[in-house]
């Protein structure tokens, strides 16, 4: 895979901006080559668990997602050319052949969010001087072909700029489980359909699900990286030292700790400065 953590990063466009603070979510198609999807997949199929290894680590810093998650994610003094104004906390991939259920899942695929849903947290999507900052984002690489309402994520477009709770019982839920307005929610949730090697980037705060995948043509191949401000952390990283310091010095970057205040700042990624 000819991808390096130098690549210069694509800029988000005026258009993904409007789109993402609209819907809450974005879809890049075709950013991989043949070649690349391959060499991605047979790691994902012999039993990768995460991204952070191999030829899947590369697309961790991807330049088409980089000026993207720069945009969202970092603000201007925490940007260069030598590290990432935002951080990597998280990877797993996924294999779902056909006829997988969502009852598989520990949620059972019911739509939800980072927690709690409605209240203002370091987690939460914000825009503020014709700036956005995303809180917690996924980003999703689909390395076999998507097709619409045959299993692939569905978001509820615009529930990430809500402020009122989703009618359930429990104000502080994560998920609109026993909320009356359930059938209507996920009957307004968006799909999406992609060739392989495309990429889907959502904030957290969306309501999003998972569904079973009915696509009786492929399984779905997919790697979930999530990526956070360099001041908040939502997940346990348990990465250790070794496996980023075999990374390329700028990715390691996406592995320091969450702090920005004292020292001569949090550019550097060291072994004292790894995100737990």
């Amino acid at each position: 895979m000819t991808l390096f953590a130098s690549a210069a990063p694509v800029p988000m466009t005026e258009e993904q901006k409007f789109f993402f603070d609209l819907r809450g979510w974005i879809l890049l198609p075709s950013l991989l080559t043949p070649a690349e999807i391959e060499a991605a997949k047979a790691e994902v199929y012999a039993g990768a668990k995460q991204s952070y290894e191999g030829v899947l680590q590369n697309l961790l810093d991807h330049p088409a997602i980089t000026g993207i998650l720069s945009e969202i994610l970092s603000e201007d003094p925490f940007v260069g050319d030598e590290y990432y104004g935002f951080r990597c906390e998280g990877s797993f991939t996924t294999v779902r052949p056909p006829g997988w259920s969502k009852m598989q899942r520990g949620d059972q695929g019911m739509p939800h969010v980072v927690r709690p849903p409605q209240q203002a947290n370091a987690m939460r999507y914000q825009v503020a001087g014709n700036k956005i900052f995303a809180g917690l984002t996924r980003v999703v690489w689909e390395l076999e072909e998507v097709k619409a309402g045959q299993g692939g994520t569905t978001f509820l477009s615009g529930s990430h700029k809500t402020h009122f709770n989703y009618g359930g019982p429990d104000r502080w839920r994560p998920n609109i489980g026993e909320s009356p307005w359930e059938n209507q929610m996920r009957a307004m949730m968006d799909e999406y359909s992609c060739p392989p090697g495309s990429v889907v980037i959502f904030t957290e705060s969306l309501v999003h699900a998972a569904n079973d995948w009915t696509n009786p043509n492929n399984p779905r191949c997919a790697v979930f990286n999530c990526y956070n401000s360099i001041w908040a952390q939502w997940h346990l990283v348990n990465l250790s030292h070794e496996k980023i310091m075999a990374m390329p010095p700028k990715r390691r970057t996406l592995f320091r700790g969450t702090w920005a205040l004292g020292g001569n700042g949090n550019y550097v990624y060291a072994e004292d400065n790894r995100a737990l």
